[in-house]
């Protein structure tokens, strides 16, 4: 018997990607793989300058048992001189990805698909799933669902997305939540959290009392809530010494806030931005730290938080997206309201000056991640799988 084909669908996939989407989909498909299902992943990239066409836009590689397709498709441009009453933003580039995952399937015949991230993925995939009735599987991961659906132009692809799919997952429950504000998702829903690997060596308590180290690490965008940890420095400047490390990749669309932000609050000798580090040198780096702090106001599932209460880290997130289910508030964590720079600023002051408090929970928190392994995100996707394939 031929093994089935899955079809993993995303915008982002390793090494090409630095970030949790690109991780949480190398992870899952490395899962299917262990399965039995021969595994393919379609990974878009858009190139907003050359001219891209249907027979020239795929590269296939071999990456450790999954076939990895690259599929390249053009960036349509537009002015509003040109624009006529037909034509609409991207349409080419949206209809290209639809042709480009078409001619993909004609040539495979994948027996089910899995997107990851609703817009443009999850639309497109949604289409052509539907049009080969070929079952289809949704997995939302943040803000495609806490951004995209504000939007009034993408709003409507989602909500096909949604509703072409047949088992919808999210990686947290106020994704499934929100979702079904949008369309009615609850009964063929449910929640996979992303898992972490607990490494062997654990955070150690090194403060001197002289100068401490707090760091946050993502791809740096709104959803990531910046502006606020800055506005905290800033609160704290005055009552402890301590600087602020950034590990990541800080987008160009948010550097002119990112610089207003630092010059506002005044925090430019606080502040260090150092290049996204290699995944395997992650966990030394937050072992490094005194405090790690994710201060999002949008999250899904974050790998990096889950990386470091793995490693025993002290950490403070906010409510938003699965935090709460990684943090038990004041046992593993702090847990703040997003948005508000002064509990944030408050939580700071309560970890950077109590050391027995930092010990505390980092160990509570380095043991509440064992409930996330790995082997156990596979059977939850495994029993996902079983409902639409045989393996």
């Amino acid at each position: 018997m031929n093994k089935q084909k899955l079809c993993i669908t995303t915008p982002e996939f390793p090494p090409q990607q630095w970030g949790g989407l690109a991780r949480t989909v190398e992870r899952v498909a490395r899962h299917a793989g262990t399965m039995g299902l021969e595994v393919h992943v379609a990974c878009f990239t858009i190139d907003p300058e050359g001219v891209v066409l249907l027979d020239e836009n795929r590269t296939t590689e071999e990456v450790e048992g999954i076939r990895v397709h690259h599929l390249t498709v053009g960036k349509e441009k537009m002015t509003d001189s040109e624009r006529e009453i037909w034509d609409c933003p991207h349409t080419l580039t949206l209809q290209m990805m639809y042709q480009s995952l078409e001619m993909l399937h004609q040539d495979e015949k994948f027996d089910c698909f899995h997107s990851f991230f609703l817009y443009p993925v999850g639309y497109i995939t949604g289409l052509l799933a539907k049009r080969y009735k070929t079952p289809c599987i949704a997995t939302m991961v943040g803000n495609d669902v806490k951004k995209y659906i504000f939007s009034p132009e993408k709003a409507a692809v989602c909500k096909s997305g949604l509703e072409n799919a047949d088992r919808v997952v999210g990686l947290s429950r106020d994704l499934i939540e929100m979702a079904d504000a949008l369309s009615p998702v609850r009964q063929k829903s449910e929640v996979i959290y992303n898992s972490v690997e607990i490494p062997e060596q654990q955070w150690i308590d090194r403060s001197d009392g002289e100068s401490l180290r707090v760091g946050c690490a993502a791809i740096f965008k709104y959803a990531k809530g910046l502006p606020y940890l800055f506005k905290a420095v800033a609160l704290m400047r005055s009552r402890a010494r301590f600087v602020l490390e950034l590990c990541g990749e800080l987008r160009k669309s948010e550097k002119s806030v990112y610089e207003h932000m630092v010059a506002k609050t005044g925090i430019e000798d606080l502040v260090v931005l150092r290049e996204p580090l290699p995944h395997d040198e992650i966990s030394e780096w937050l072992r490094s730290l005194d405090v790690f702090v994710l201060p999002s106001v949008s999250e899904g599932c974050p790998n990096i938080l889950m990386e470091a209460l793995a490693c025993g880290t002290p950490c403070i997130a906010t409510r938003t997206g699965a935090d709460e289910e990684l943090i038990k508030d004041r046992v593993s964590g702090l847990i703040v309201p997003c948005g508000d720079s002064a509990a944030l600023a408050d939580a700071l002051g309560e970890l950077i000056g109590n050391n027995d408090l930092r010990r505390r929970l980092g160990s509570a928190g380095r043991l509440g991640m064992r409930r996330f392994s790995p082997e156990k995100e596979r059977q939850d996707w495994e029993s996902v799988y079983r409902e639409f394939m045989v393996f």
